[in-house]
């Protein structure tokens, strides 16, 4: 079982003050006992000095060497040997006078040897006479029949302070163990405590906490380790801000991408995607990731595509035409990504509807131009070619061969005219000449130029009485919404009458042309601003209008900001209708 850091630290300190408190006291005891030993030696040899002296300056009567060391034996409480010249002993006070002569001779011993040579000696061993150990000291003396004074203490005394010592030694040692344990305690507690703030403090910064700091006091080996983990916090809040800059700009630029982009992994599961692709596809929102991808799409030629793309490991492009629900043409490019992640293919869609819708409507208005081109010029042609085959001579004839070169030739130039004013009003760079000017009185000068034709055509022109509604547009081109307006009504109704209403809102002005006339289908009402688009072709030729009229007037009022529309039934009439802002801003539409 692995210990804790607490544990490991509380154990190693426990450890080391036992091993230190071990040594002190086995090296105080040592040294006490060594200092005792001294002491009492010491001790002893003063006390042997002192008698000495006193033998020496005849204070005791040293005649009976037996009864001396008897008496001084008595008197001090330690062993007396009184030793001759030649080391035999001449009285002891721990052995009868009976048995001196049984005592060994005392030459040989080195405290006594030391004596004789005049020094004074010290020695410590168990006596040979008592079997016991003792603490020698002899010392020279000058007496009839004595020259050594040597006196002997028992060893159990200084063996017993030893061990008194000792018991003390340990006790002490014992008391500061039981008091180094709970500093020891309290000290790895504060450490490991700091670890535990330091591995917190990491655990936050690693889960992404921006504001987890490490403490950097007290300024230790933990204070420069918390310092160092501020230091890389700071260094990784840096590079993680770098990071997600870099994603969300990427994000941004294929949030904004009209293409689609889709990357899918070797299992078929989107990884990531955008925004375009999802529209594309006609889904709401990008798929999360690990959505399989023939389950988003739902269209086999993508689903071959990008796994021939993963079998081939070279980029595919083909054009497809998918059904997401609407139809749509794109051309879908697949490569293979190497590296980690292999078999990923990256997957983009590029979106070529418009386009073929624009060519589409660019090869409807070449052929309708042709189209409506080739009547005027054929009549002009035919009837030119009669005059000159001799229709001149013809003078029942030729007037009206001449009027109608005339009314076809006016026809292409409406239709010239209509065509350049389109392509002024389509420019990117149109501008609209902006003036403060009164739309009633605009709407009036227009009934009134158009009153002639109507009154002609057996109608009634008029306009609904009310106050000046003042705006601020581009007044030529809102009189050219106004005639195109009234002029179709006028043309298209065959009894009844029409009128023009107008008025002001919240922040715009508005204007409606109702007339009585045959009405327009609710199928017609979708395409009727559309170029050349005409609900009956035959009558609209006979009336003389080229189809451009009502897409003249949309791109007008867009231009200007505003919107038109139409309502109508079949027999019933129509009522066309745009708003204006009331002043329209200096740049165009889009």
């Amino acid at each position: 079982m692995t210990l804790s850091l607490r544990n490991r630290l509380l154990v190693s300190h426990a450890v080391l003050v036992v091993v230190v408190l071990a040594v002190v006291t086995s090296s105080l005891g040592v040294e006490q006992a060594r200092w005792i030993r001294e002491d009492h030696a010491l001790q002893l040899e003063r006390r042997a000095v002192e008698t000495e002296r006193r033998l020496r300056g005849g204070f005791i009567d040293a005649s009976d060497p037996q009864r001396v060391a008897e008496t001084l034996g008595a008197l001090l409480g330690v062993r007396v040997t009184l030793i001759d010249s030649i080391g035999t002993v001449r009285g002891d006070s721990e052995v009868p006078r009976a048995r001196l002569a049984e005592v060994e001779n005392h030459a040989g011993r080195a405290e006594v040897r030391d004596a004789l040579a005049g020094r004074i000696g010290h020695a410590a061993r168990t006596s040979a006479t008592l079997g016991a150990p003792f603490t020698y000291v002899a010392v020279p003396t000058h007496l009839p029949g004595v020259a050594v004074v040597r006196l002997a203490e028992p060893a159990v005394q200084t063996r017993d302070l030893v061990a008194a010592l000792l018991r003390l030694a340990l006790a002490a040692a014992a008391l500061g163990l039981l008091a180094a344990l709970p500093l020891a305690l309290w000290v790895t507690r504060a450490q490991t405590a700091r670890v535990r703030e330091l591995e917190a403090v990491a655990t936050r910064i690693g889960a992404g906490g921006a504001g987890a700091r490490a403490a950097e006091r007290p300024a230790d080996e933990l204070g420069r380790l918390g310092r160092a983990i501020n230091r890389t916090a700071a260094e990784l809040r840096e590079r993680v801000e770098a990071l997600e800059h870099e994603r969300d700009e990427r994000e941004r630029i294929l949030a904004h991408m009209n293409d689609g982009v889709a990357l899918v992994d070797a299992e078929g599961r989107v990884v990531h995607s955008n925004h375009g692709l999802a529209a594309i596809l006609g889904a709401p929102l990008p798929p999360p990731a690990g959505t399989p991808f023939s389950q988003f799409a739902r269209s086999p030629e993508l689903e071959a595509l990008v796994r021939d793309a993963r079998g081939s490991g070279e980029t595919l492009e083909r054009d497809l035409r998918l059904w997401s629900p609407l139809q749509r043409v794109v051309r879908a490019t697949a490569t293979r990504l190497a590296g980690p992640g292999e078999g990923a293919v990256l997957l983009v869609l590029h979106d070529l509807t418009e386009i073929e819708r624009l060519n589409r409507v660019r090869q409807d208005f070449v052929a309708n131009v042709s189209h409506e081109l080739k009547t005027p010029l054929t009549s002009v042609r035919g009837y030119a070619e009669t005059l000159l085959e001799g229709g001149f001579e013809d003078v029942e004839h030729r007037e009206d061969f001449a009027r109608i070169i005339r009314d076809q030739a006016t026809r292409l130039q409406d239709l010239v005219d209509d065509l350049l004013s389109l392509a002024e009003l389509e420019r990117p760079d149109a501008r609209l000449r902006l003036e403060s000017f009164d739309l009633r009185e605009a709407v009036e000068r227009q009934v009134a130029g158009m009153s002639d034709r109507a009154v002609h055509a057996g109608l009634r022109l008029t306009v609904e009485p009310g106050p000046a509604v003042v705006v601020i547009a581009d007044r030529n081109r809102v009189e050219q919404v106004l005639a195109n307006l009234l002029d179709n009504a006028v043309k298209y109704t065959e009894r009844g009458h029409v009128t023009v209403a107008l008025g002001e809102g919240t922040g715009h002005v508005w204007c409606e042309v109702r007339d009585t006339g045959t009405g327009i289908s609710d199928e017609d009402q979708e395409r009727i601003f559309e170029r050349f688009y005409r609900v009956d072709k035959a009558r609209s030729r006979e009336k003389g209008g080229t189809g451009l009229g009502l897409s003249i007037v949309k791109h007008i009022v867009e231009l200007h900001h505003g919107v038109i529309e139409v309502t109508s039934a079949t027999g019933r009439g129509s009522t066309f209708r745009f708003e204006l802002p009331r002043a329209v801003p200096e740049a165009p539409a889009a």
